[in-house]
């Protein structure tokens, strides 16, 4: 409506002023008035673009459970951020529960606050309030309809609260953990395959004392049940040793 109401004061001061009205005692004052709502009209246009005259705030939250960005079933619970320009500017990498395969991003296109919160919660979340624009009243709305300002948003807030366990890791140093994690992996397949022959040979002898009278399918079917096993146990100790190892490190690094 104000777009109208400039458009017609604007004509109205133009006719006025040229010589619709004849009388110069009535031509100035309305000339005047239809000036300066057209001014009025301009100066209320150019606050509600800048300052948002006849405008509220109102802020929407929405939480979700977080998952590890390195999968539901790592060992590792984490999120991952990515430094932009010299640092300070963050964009972080999340996965939540209703889509743990899935990458998601904080915003970068709005005014947008990151916190990252840990404490002795059990179920890591991340609450998520986006602040719009929205008319005060009907009368405002009806004044400025047309601008397309209505349910603009202007803020993001990203509230990470995680447990103290969780870390929050640069994608420089999830990179730099990948390569450290990998050489590791490559040390337990050596360890294991030096190591194994030795503890199957002697839960072999253990079994054999308890039943001495196994013939051979039996011992070699299980010699294999005793591989299996062995191995399996090894590797999870020594995924073990190898995690506490990194922990203290990455936990040094992590937000």
């Amino acid at each position: 409506m104000v777009l109208w109401i400039l458009l017609i004061s604007m004509v109205l001061f133009a006719a006025t002023f040229i010589g619709l009205v004849k009388k110069p005692k009535l031509r100035y004052p309305i000339s005047i008035f239809f000036l300066l709502l057209a001014g009025a009209c301009s100066i209320s246009l150019m606050l509600n673009d800048s300052h948002h005259l006849g405008m509220k705030s109102i802020t929407e939250t929405q939480t979700k459970t977080l998952v590890s960005t390195t999968g539901k079933n790592s060992p590792l619970k984490l999120t991952v951020y990515k430094a932009l320009g010299n640092g300070k500017e963050k964009v972080f990498v999340y996965r939540t529960a209703d889509q743990p395969n899935k990458n998601q991003k904080t915003k970068i296109d709005y005014d947008v606050t990151t916190k990252v919160e840990h404490s002795n919660v059990q179920t890591p979340q991340v609450v998520i309030q986006r602040s719009r624009y929205t008319y005060q009243n009907d009368f405002w709305k009806a004044m400025f309809a047309g601008l397309g300002l209505n349910k603009e948003t202007h803020h993001y807030t990203y509230i990470f609260k995680v447990p103290q366990n969780w870390l929050v890791l640069s994608t420089s140093q999830l990179q730099a953990m990948k390569s450290q994690e990998a050489a590791a992996k490559a040390q337990i397949k050596d360890q294991v395959k030096a190591q194994l022959p030795n503890l199957v040979k002697a839960q072999m002898m253990q079994e054999l004392q308890k039943n001495p009278t196994m013939n051979d399918q039996q011992k070699t079917q299980l010699e294999k049940q005793i591989t299996a096993q062995q191995e399996k146990q090894l590797v999870a100790k020594l995924e073990q040793q190898m995690m506490g190892k990194l922990m203290p490190q990455l936990e040094k690094e992590s937000l």
